[in-house]
């Protein structure tokens, strides 16, 4: 076998073992990770529970969460997030920010960011800055 034929295949073995390890690498660190759920006593944590309802397709414990309360004359089956269009069901991450707390009331600054696939000219992303005012 020829030098160059063999520094060949050494180069290609050595790539080919580190697209091995690469890929076992990227399988063992695992996906996203779930963010660790916050007190239900603070305003970030009812919002955090509010989103996770709204991921989790419980749409009564998202509108619990809301003022007024589900009733009759509003059923619950008819609200719809105000982040998903109808039929739609796209990934979103949901990153909180500042929040403030003023006797009794309080307000938590949210940033939804929606992945959906577009045209190749479009941004899969759409970012909704959201302000939640809560009161006790």
């Amino acid at each position: 076998m020829k030098s160059s034929s063999r520094w060949l295949l050494a180069f290609g073995i050595t790539i080919g073992v580190l697209v091995i390890a690469a890929i076992a690498l990227v399988l063992t660190i695992g996906g996203a990770r779930e963010a660790p759920l916050l007190s239900e006593d603070t305003p970030e944590g009812i919002v955090q529970r509010y989103f996770k309802a709204l991921q989790a397709g419980d749409y009564m414990t998202a509108y619990s969460y809301l003022i007024p309360p589900a009733s009759e004359k509003y059923p619950y089956q008819e609200w719809r997030s105000p982040f998903i269009s109808s039929g739609e069901k796209p990934e979103w991450k949901v990153t909180l920010g500042k929040s403030a707390v003023r006797g009794s009331e309080a307000t938590v600054d949210v940033v939804v960011d929606i992945f959906r696939p577009g045209g190749p000219f479009e941004n899969p992303v759409r970012t909704q800055h959201v302000t939640f005012f809560l009161k006790k």
